[in-house]
């Protein structure tokens, strides 16, 4: 935010505050410094949001506090395709082709993966073949070897 978006911001709060009056250039610079980091239009926002609820002076503390509940607000918002998609007890005519879809697109990804790690692991014989194996021969009973 400028210096001049700060002046803006005073102003707001000049607006709801008469106490505060307008800020010299001192004031400007430390509350500049205190959340100059922010975005303007949220910043005066956050003011009106503020005096909405409270009748004490405001901080620039109180501010940014505002500021961060904007944002969160505006990401909860914020449409997403996994929430856009209906559960399976809804009733949706496109539900089973975004489903394929998505398997499509997890195949797509998890296929190279999984076949490097086929590639780079060594071939391992069958539990059922370990098995042949050790029976083929002929048995030990006892002490007596049994054809």
């Amino acid at each position: 935010m400028t210096l001049d978006d700060m002046r803006r911001v005073m102003a707001a709060v000049a607006v709801f505050e008469y106490r505060f009056g307008s800020p010299n250039k001192d004031v400007l610079k430390a509350w500049h410094a205190a959340i100059g980091d922010l975005a303007a239009d949220d910043a005066v926002e956050a003011v009106r949001r503020y005096y909405a609820v409270n009748t004490d002076r405001i901080m620039p503390g109180h501010i940014r506090a505002g500021v961060r509940e904007i944002a969160a607000e505006r990401r909860r918002l914020a449409p997403s395709e996994v929430r856009a998609l209906p559960s399976r007890f809804e009733d949706d005519i496109n539900r089973e082709v975004r489903m394929e879809r998505g398997s499509a697109s997890v195949r797509e990804v998890l296929g190279p993966l999984l076949e490097h790690v086929a590639r780079s692991r060594p071939e391992l014989p069958s539990a059922m073949d370990e098995l042949r194996e050790l029976t083929a021969g002929p048995a030990d009973v006892g002490g007596e070897v049994v054809e």
